[in-house]
């Protein structure tokens, strides 16, 4: 479905869309091996046992792999909306110092309780600064593009030799990315989450609702995701998704 709605919703765009496999056991590797319209690359020595650090180098290696001006991370649990999805992070590059755009957490979630969490998240970090203390990376002053769909400039993390790959010390969801682009003074931008929302659907964890191998470590947390997958699925455009067969060989 993430597949089938970048696809339908990307005719403006000169595209070329890389899906690095993590050592999949099931059919979907063969699913990808006949879809058309992307460029597989196969890593049969990844799986569970290496979650999420294979996740990093999954996007190490897309990056190295891509042909294109910009870079996009996107995860599998991610719909885009509509056609022009990318407009709001290209428009984010026409300021040279940009080498990073993206959104910050979005979920399923009202949009008030968004607002609290960007707002009152930012007033405690700003709290702890004063005394001398600093949040591991999602509340520094300057909040990171999120990777489950954040845009980079490919030239400039290929120049600085960067890395996907979190410190031992460091939070992950691309502050790793961030921080090194900060070290080597390039901007990040981040793109407004009510903007971000009308272009794609992210489903935090998503996956870890459809898949019983791949549980999450709450049973509360698992409901929730649950109830967030059965009412995006309720939605008319993604059943249209789903029935869509014509990538199926």
């Amino acid at each position: 479905m993430c597949l089938r709605s970048i696809q339908q919703c990307s005719a403006d765009y000169d595209l070329e869309i890389l899906v690095i496999d993590n050592g999949s056991r099931d059919d979907s590797l063969e699913y990808l091996r006949n879809f058309s319209g992307i460029r597989l690359i196969e890593r049969p020595e990844e799986g569970c046992h290496n979650w999420p650090a294979n996740v990093f180098t999954a996007f190490d290696r897309g990056l190295r792999e891509a042909t294109g001006e910009f870079f996009v991370t996107l995860h599998t649990d991610v719909l885009v909306r509509r056609p022009g999805w990318l407009d709001p992070l290209l428009q984010a590059f026409e300021n040279p110092d940009v080498a990073a755009a993206g959104a910050w957490k979005l979920e399923l979630e009202h949009p008030l309780y968004l607002w609290q969490k960007e707002f009152f998240g930012g007033a405690v970090a700003q709290v702890k600064q004063l005394f001398g203390r600093r949040n591991r990376g999602s509340w520094n002053g300057d909040r990171f593009p999120r990777d489950y769909c954040a845009m980079y400039r490919r030239e400039t993390l290929l120049r600085h030799n960067l890395t996907f790959c979190p410190r031992p010390d460091e939070i992950t969801g691309g502050y790793a990315i961030a921080r090194q682009l900060w070290e080597h003074g390039h901007k990040t931008r981040l793109i407004p989450t009510w903007q971000m929302a009308q272009q794609i659907v992210h489903v935090a964890h998503g996956t870890a609702a459809l898949a019983a191998e791949k549980p999450l470590h709450h049973g509360s947390a698992q409901r929730k995701v649950e109830r967030r997958v059965a009412r995006l699925f309720a939605e008319p455009w993604v059943q249209a998704l789903r029935e869509d067969r014509r990538d199926a060989a």
